[in-house]
């Protein structure tokens, strides 16, 4: 199956998702909204077809044309509970959502498969008014393909990353391994409130081989290539991160909170914000 997903407008939408809902398998589009893969038609009877900020589609396998494919997606807004925001005296402050970079030690890698997401829940200070998100900052370690592209997403502050407040697709890449990306999420004026779900969503470099749903584009390649977070365990004894498999809607711990580890500390993402506020 090949084809390409654009918008009303006609431009192709980068990375957006097409997913066997039979098997909770897919892959993403390229750049420029072009994809490829295969599928057994036995097993797979229906396409979804979705991306951020816009309306999901259902295809029917048996009713697809036999040549290339052209999707179009329906812009969609994300809503948004009300915040009100007051004006005070004070200064405009900066502070850290989560643990300063001096305390994110890195001990280790963080593999992931392509279409998984890993998401950490960082608590804000209290006592602090109108405070926006202001960066996200994710270390990519030298290991895999350190350059392939990955989608941040930020959830609310709920007991799982299930409601989005990111309304648009926000795809970053490394330079290099070993490094520190910085994601400026400033202009879209995202209210911190007690705190947020910062995620890292692995969405290009390479297609999954270990699927029956494969990706035409780079089919030689193991599922846990590419990309590779550093982990570490300066967040202390919290076990703060979820993870949630490729296309998959369902979200476990990361390091689950019964395991012993050295010293009762546990692993979570080298993921931290900065955000403003007034005090």
């Amino acid at each position: 199956v090949r084809g390409r997903v654009t918008d009303e407008k006609k431009p192709g939408i980068p990375f957006a998702v097409i997913e066997a809902r039979e098997q909770r398998q897919g892959v993403y589009t390229d750049e420029n909204g072009y994809f490829a893969f295969t599928a057994d038609t036995s097993i797979v009877k229906t396409l979804a077809v979705f991306s951020m900020g816009y309306g999901q589609r259902q295809l029917v396998v048996a009713q697809l044309p036999t040549d290339s494919l052209h999707i179009v997606l329906t812009p969609q807004a994300t809503t948004l509970s009300t915040v009100k925001i007051t004006a005070r005296n004070g200064k405009k402050r900066e502070a850290i959502l989560g643990q300063s970079r001096r305390k994110l030690r890195h001990i280790g890698e963080l593999f992931r498969n392509y279409g998984a997401e890993t998401a950490i829940k960082l608590r804000a200070d209290t006592g602090q008014y109108n405070a926006t998100l202001k960066a996200v900052y994710v270390y990519v370690s030298t290991e895999g393909e350190p350059t392939t592209k990955f989608r941040v997403h930020v959830y609310a502050w709920d007991d799982l990353p299930t409601r989005e407040i990111t309304d648009t697709n926000v795809i970053v890449a490394a330079r290099k391994g070993g490094t520190w990306v910085k994601i400026d999420l400033s202009s879209k004026k995202i209210p911190v409130g007690d705190g947020l779900f910062v995620s890292a969503e692995w969405v290009a470099g390479f297609g999954n081989s270990e699927i029956p749903m494969q990706s035409t584009f780079d089919s030689a390649v193991a599922g846990f290539n590419g990309q590779v977070l550093g982990i570490t365990d300066g967040y202390g004894q919290a076990s703060l991160t979820y993870s949630r498999k490729p296309f998959s809607n369902e979200w476990q711990y990361y390091d689950d909170p019964r395991a012993m580890r050295r010293g009762g500390y546990f692993l979570n993402p080298m993921i931290y914000c900065t955000y403003t506020y007034q005090k």
